[in-house]
């Protein structure tokens, strides 16, 4: 994670790396791609105050990120701190890689630990939730 905690500029940010798009969900925001533009749809998810409480910085911090369809959600240390919804018709990846990233720049360095990937049965899930 990256270790800052002031927004905008804090870990956890949806980002179109190679395309043209930028950043396109940042911390707090609930957004939604379309054809025309990225919509944020809610900013409340919650504020600086809150994120900063949150994200332990210079330690380690939870990181979960469920990835279902076109939907995806980071939850830093048990909280929902973004929701992405890609409904571009010819942007938005059905399937891809999963990859552990360390930008360019200046001097930095990665640290990973008990990395899980779990394959989730959304089957089973919505079976039980009728």
């Amino acid at each position: 994670m990256r270790n800052e905690h002031k927004f905008p500029n804090v870990p956890g940010f949806i980002c179109d790396e190679r395309g043209e798009h930028g950043r396109l969900c940042l911390v707090a925001q609930i957004a939604e791609r379309n054809v025309e533009k990225t919509t944020i749809t809610a900013k409340s998810l919650m504020d600086q105050k809150k994120f900063t409480k949150l994200m332990k910085v210079n330690a380690w911090d939870e990181v979960v990120i469920v990835a279902q369809a076109n939907r995806i959600q980071h939850y830093l240390n048990g909280t929902l701190i973004l929701n992405f919804t890609d409904n571009h018709p010819e942007l938005a990846l059905a399937e891809g890689i999963i990859a552990l990233q360390l930008h360019a720049g200046k001097p930095m360095w990665a640290e990973f630990k008990d990395i899980k990937i779990i394959e989730l049965d959304l089957n089973a899930a919505c079976s039980e939730a009728a």
